[in-house]
């Protein structure tokens, strides 16, 4: 854990050159120096988040699933994501192009299903805390897509781990999300997406068994991440059928993290 936590800090160094600030809370002082230097604090973390939604605007391009339904709202129709990409489509008529399977229903998630997800969700990155976390869940992606994931910036090769306990449902690589993780909770309720991994955990294979916190892989920037800014690109969906891996309902993972531990 030291050692993670100095390659912590040299990227937050890293970062704050290049004008990308890893966002932390800054500690209440009651002091009026404190108070100038926490609205300080308040204004860099604002124009650190702003510099780094400028950077992956357009370039971290992997849904968090194909359904572009608000939860809540009325389903709409299923877009496969995989798809949307860039990938192989022959895999793809193979899983998705009977019209039953076009029409199966999509499922917002309830307050009992999103309760049950809180509780076993744990941090996907090692040595990252709650704090230094920052929502990037609807920040637009191109001219007309929301980013549907956050963004938990961490230096290369910092362990992606495993945020609840389930199974891999595939590993997966892409044009612009590179490396990439689909994985069903416990509940299989929920897809959990990793995506611009460097590489996975030795011995990861699809249908592994998953335990929370398990090392699956490694932060990198593969996909169109920026290549000086590796991050974990991670994203949630409710879904009536984790076969189905590729769609859902987008659930935003910020609120849900912001009190997890590892």
């Amino acid at each position: 854990m030291r050692r993670v936590l100095s390659h912590a800090a040299m990227a937050s160094a890293a970062l704050a050159a290049a004008g990308c600030l890893v966002i932390k809370d800054s500690p209440a002082d009651t002091t009026a120096t404190g108070e100038k230097a926490s609205v300080a604090a308040a204004k860099a973390a604002q124009a650190a988040r702003d510099s780094i939604a400028a950077r992956l605007a357009g370039r971290d391009a992997p849904a968090a699933t194909g359904a572009a339904t608000k939860q809540g709202g009325a389903a709409a129709k299923p877009i496969d994501t995989l798809s949307a990409l860039g990938t192989t489509r022959d895999s793809l008529a193979a899983r998705g192009s009977s019209a039953a399977a076009r029409a199966e229903p999509l499922v917002a998630p309830t307050a009992a299903d999103i309760e049950a997800l809180r509780a076993e969700l744990a941090m996907p990155v090692a040595g990252v805390k709650p704090a230094q976390l920052f929502d990037s869940f609807d920040e637009k992606r191109g001219s007309s897509r929301r980013h549907e994931a956050i963004d938990i910036p961490a230096p290369r090769g910092t362990p992606v781990l495993s945020a609840a306990p389930g199974r891999v449902m595939r590993l997966f690589s892409s044009k612009d999300g590179g490396l990439m993780i689909y994985a069903a909770d416990a509940t299989e309720r929920f897809i959990l997406m990793y995506a611009h991994l460097d590489s996975y955990a030795r011995g990861l294979a699809d249908g592994a068994t998953l335990e929370r916190g398990q090392a699956i892989g490694y932060v990198g920037t593969t996909g169109n991440a920026p290549p000086d800014l590796p991050h974990l690109h991670f994203a949630i969906a409710r879904t009536p059928n984790v076969a189905r891996w590729w769609t859902g309902v987008p659930v935003n993972p910020y609120p849900l993290l912001h009190g997890a531990g590892q």
